[in-house]
């Protein structure tokens, strides 16, 4: 019996558009009024996802960040952070600049403008800035916004996904246990790739929503498109992968649902969730 339904938001309860369909809303409202949990997981921080989260009404914990912050926004209450050191922050940034990589700062979790870059980007993930271009800082060297802070949210870098994971590699050597390196997702040859603080992912914050809601992972629903998600779907007794999921991450499926642009969320709740034929 599934107690808990927790959903990514990009590729899988958003479609193309960034809009949430309403079919989605309504099986997850349906869902809530049947006594089933809900919650989000995502890459987003929190002012990039609230107006989804807000449509929602969830005034529940909610997974931002890809776990390197857990907050209840509702109750302005934070339940998790794992903030990355500025000194590695910066070693991540020099190495990027070695290697030619685009990066982007992430300087705080509840800033609302919370990303820095110092150089121009015209690649795969250009429509990813336009759409977040109300975020964005573009500043003479994003070097110079590390002092004065001991931490920061993330450094994200983007490029061949070889030489992204080679610079990683060189910034981070005898660091990696202080650090958590996620692999969002590909588009054509680039990839973006996320450095957080320490116990920072999907799998390792779901634990803080099992607890919160008194269930269990075999009774949790988990529903995503991206590498991402992979861990979760691993973990839980409900994975269900989007039809425009990466072929990749679909391996982990129990349950193959609609694309996003045809309110897979939606059908899954009901197919899956609350056996609606």
């Amino acid at each position: 019996m599934i107690k808990l339904i927790v959903t990514d938001l990009d590729g899988t309860l958003l479609n193309d558009e960034k809009h949430i369909p309403k079919e989605n809303i309504e099986a997850l409202r349906l869902a809530i009024e049947k006594g089933i949990h809900v919650s989000v997981a995502t890459g987003r921080n929190f002012y990039s996802a609230k107006p989804y989260v807000e449509e929602l009404n969830l005034d529940v914990p909610v997974i931002f960040q890809n776990g390197a912050f857990i907050y209840q926004w509702m109750e302005d209450k934070t339940i998790y952070t794992s903030a990355l050191r500025t000194e590695i922050a910066t070693k991540v940034i020099e190495a990027a600049r070695k290697h030619k990589l685009f990066y982007i700062l992430y300087r705080d979790f509840l800033e609302e403008k919370d990303m820095y870059i110092d150089q121009p980007y015209n690649g795969n993930f250009s429509l990813y800035l336009n759409q977040n271009h109300w975020r964005l800082n573009i500043v003479d060297d994003v070097l110079k916004y590390l002092k004065m802070k001991l931490t920061v949210a993330e450094v994200a870098l983007v490029g061949e996904e070889d030489i992204v994971r080679q610079a990683i590699n060189e910034a981070l050597d005898g660091l990696k246990n202080e650090t958590s390196i996620v692999k969002n997702t590909t588009i054509n040859t680039e990839t973006f790739y996320e450095v957080f603080g320490p116990n920072s992912s999907k799998e390792l914050s779901i634990k803080y929503l099992l607890e919160y809601f008194g269930v269990s992972l075999e009774e949790t629903m988990y529903l995503g498109d991206s590498f991402n998600d992979i861990g979760l779907l691993k973990m839980v007794g409900h994975p269900v992968v989007m039809e425009n999921g990466h072929d990749e991450v679909k391996q982990y499926a129990k349950y193959i649902t609609k694309s996003n642009n045809e309110a897979g969320v939606g059908y899954a709740v009901k197919r899956w969730a609350l056996g609606v034929k």
